[in-house]
């Protein structure tokens, strides 16, 4: 298949850098709501390494911890990878008798106080990669159907969307729902059954910068014609991208910005 019926887009990492962002409001929720925080400042100092970390964290909850391992010089060893990170990062919890959901709620607190307060400069936080902008509008008129699935809330998405050109008001967004949120790969499969694309979904194009999550994608029997790509400009690792092959596609930016019919290798 030269095109998809459905392209189906990661937003964080894919179309948008979000990482100053990050830092921001993860070092205010780590001020907010640690017991003990080695400062109450900006620590301008780790800003680069944070960002620098930021293909290790999966869930929101992880920023403020990742903000209080840079403060507390955490042994390079527990920063190596993701799978280092994940057995770290629940054992500074423990120790600072703090919990996943405090940190997220307080998280998301943050960040709604900070879009209300200031929605100017909350959006100046974030850039969008090169080209893609344009590219997503070249896309409206194309005759794929083009999803933007994301876990970060559908305000936020369509507000930074509608902020890089007023024309992206008309792309699909579908974010994160209040409650229990729904995996990517489930999200893919309704889309499917809406496009009546059958039971292997065939006609899906997924474009995602979390390695763990195409790999979950691909286990899937009911997703297994879909097209799978992981972005390498994105919230990846060099491990990560050598990780690609089979059913994961290595996708360079110059290839998305691209004709579709140039995304297959």
């Amino acid at each position: 298949m030269s095109a998809p019926a459905l392209l189906a887009l990661d937003f964080d990492g894919v179309v948008c850098d979000g990482r100053p962002e990050y830092f921001e409001t993860a070092w205010q929720a780590y001020v907010a709501t640690w017991p003990h925080p080695l400062t109450r400042g900006r620590p301008d100092a780790i800003a680069e390494r944070f960002a620098a970390l930021r293909p290790l964290i999966e869930s929101g909850w992880e920023m403020p911890v990742m903000v209080h391992a840079l403060l507390a010089g955490v042994d390079a060893s527990a920063l190596k990878d993701r799978h280092a990170w994940l057995q770290a990062a629940p054992a500074l919890l423990q120790s600072a008798g703090v919990t996943a959901e405090a940190l997220g709620r307080a998280l998301n607190r943050v960040r709604d106080d900070w879009f209300a307060r200031d929605a100017a400069g909350w959006l100046a936080h974030h850039r969008f990669y090169p080209g893609v902008p344009d590219r997503l509008v070249a896309l409206l008129d194309a005759r794929a159907r083009v999803v933007v699935v994301t876990t970060k809330t559908e305000r936020f998405a369509r507000a930074l969307l509608v902020g890089a050109d007023p024309l992206l008001s008309g792309l699909a967004v579908i974010g994160r729902e209040p409650g229990r949120p729904i995996p990517k790969p489930d999200i893919l499969r309704r889309l499917a059954d809406e496009q009546v694309l059958g039971p292997d979904a065939v006609g899906i194009w997924f474009v995602e910068d979390l390695m763990e999550t195409l790999v979950v994608t691909a286990r899937r029997a009911d997703l297994a014609g879909a097209r799978l790509f992981l972005a390498d400009w994105g919230y990846n690792t060099e491990a990560d991208r050598g990780r690609a092959g089979g059913r994961i596609a290595l996708l360079s930016l110059g290839r998305f910005v691209g004709p579709l019919e140039g995304w297959p290798a």
